[in-house]
């Protein structure tokens, strides 16, 4: 189906992005969230209205919310136009576009219909501009709207269907003179014209311009309002009770959704219409006035509020995010690392005579102690820090023993280096004597 789509779309002139195939597939796939595929079918429901008369349009969406505005459009359309298949006009609004079928199905709709209408308009144009009702003939809907208002202004004013001969200038001075007879027998129903003086053409040109300014300002407010209104009628469709009541919805909001017109209606007509009890500003606390305005809110007495702040001169600056950039400053205070000082050294060996071993040397932070001590036939080994004193037996064999060397305590320091420890001290002389006599 989709190549006969392709080939449709070729033959009635459409020049879009979909003309490939991968990329017709990629923008049914999206479906009423794509923008390429509802700007197809916007576009091809545009050219069905312009050789119909159908009134209710499709519009591209701008993103994906607005999906639901455009199938809601869409079932407005499908409606007025009378399509014949079922599963693009019955059932949910949000659930008739959800399958590739149906998606295909309405592009192939929408095409056909529009190549037979384009030679229907070549071959029989008379049967074209038709309303979907059909109660309508021809000529009444290629009447223009001055011709309209014409048309009802002689009913109202009682005048016969006038002569094909007439012209515009006779009719126009019959019509003024009948006028003229019926303010004079009714003046106080009508009142007297607001713009009394006679405009020239330049003037009428300078109104035409502020007319065509208001116009574009209060359209642009008209849309706003009426965006406002879609926006809220599609939030009340996200219920869950609300989706199954979808097409009842669609049948009371679309009749009074588009009698809203986005147009003002207000023209020169009106500038010329205008009566001078417009000036009148009446006070709405009047009586005969306040029995039209009057309400049940106007009852209840609103006390004063609180002030909740919010005026851009009353706040503060916030606070700054980061502190400001200063200079390093020196603090004068150098660090230096001291030299360790070195420990003691080993202490000297005992000799063979019973002479103890001298004790190393004791080291504390830079100053130094060394200290040695010998003895005759015994001596004592002093340690570092009271180290063991020397051994001597009463024997009449031996003499005692040297003393062991002790261990010198580290060296010390004020600063953060630490000194170095002590050398071991020397290993006493082993005595070596005779046999001794009585004590």
């Amino acid at each position: 189906m989709e190549n006969d789509i392709l080939d449709s779309l070729d033959d009635i002139g459409y020049t879009g992005p979909l003309l490939e195939n991968d990329a017709l597939m990629k923008a049914v796939e999206a479906g009423p969230r794509s923008v390429e595929y509802t700007s197809l079918v916007s576009w091809l429901v545009k050219e069905i209205q312009g050789l119909t008369s159908i009134d209710e349009s499709v519009n591209p969406i701008t993103g994906p919310d607005d999906a639901t505005h455009f199938l809601m459009e869409l079932s407005g359309f499908m409606r007025e136009y009378g399509c014949p298949y079922q599963v693009l006009t019955d059932g949910p609004i949000s659930q008739r576009l959800n399958t590739q079928q149906s998606k295909l199905q309405l592009l192939d709709y929408l095409t056909t219909e529009l190549s037979a209408l384009r030679i229907i308009a070549v071959e029989k144009p008379s049967s074209l501009k038709r309303s979907s009702s059909e109660t309508t003939d021809v000529p009444q809907q290629l009447e223009s709207d001055t011709a309209k208002h014409l048309k009802m202004m002689l009913i109202a004013l009682g005048f016969p269907k006038p002569p094909a001969t007439i012209t515009a200038f006779q009719l126009c001075s019959k019509v003024e003179a009948k006028v003229k007879e019926l303010m004079g027998q009714h003046p106080n129903q009508i009142g007297k014209p607001l713009l009394k003086a006679r405009l020239s053409e330049k003037q009428w040109e300078q109104i035409m311009k502020i007319n065509q300014a208001l116009v574009d300002e209060y359209r642009t407010r008209r849309d706003l309002l009426l965006k406002r209104l879609d926006v809220t009628v599609q939030s009340f469709m996200w219920s869950d009770k609300a989706k199954e009541k979808e097409n009842k919805i669609a049948e009371v909001y679309q009749p009074i959704r588009k009698a809203l017109s986005q147009v003002p209606e207000v023209g020169i007509p009106q500038i010329l219409s205008a009566r001078d009890d417009l000036t009148r500003i009446l006070k709405t606390s009047s009586g005969k006035e306040r029995e039209v305005t009057k309400c049940a809110i106007n009852r209840v007495i609103i006390p004063k509020v609180p002030d909740r702040g919010g005026r851009a001169w009353e706040l503060e600056p916030p606070p700054p995010e980061m502190p400001s950039f200063q200079k390093r400053q020196d603090s004068g205070f150098q660090q230096q690392r001291p030299q360790s000082a070195r420990g003691g050294g080993r202490g000297g060996g005992g000799d063979r005579d019973g002479g103890g071993g001298g004790r190393g040397g004791k080291v504390q932070g830079s100053w130094s102690d060394t200290t040695q001590n010998t003895g005759g036939h015994w001596a004592q080994g002093g340690g570092g820090y009271g180290s063991r004193g020397g051994y001597h037996g009463e024997s009449g064999s031996y003499q005692g023993g040297g003393g062991r060397g002790g261990y010198n305590e580290g060296g010390y320091q004020d600063n953060y280096g630490g000194g170095g420890g002590g050398g071991r001290g020397g290993r006493g002389g082993r005595g070596r004597g005779g046999r001794r006599g009585g004590y």
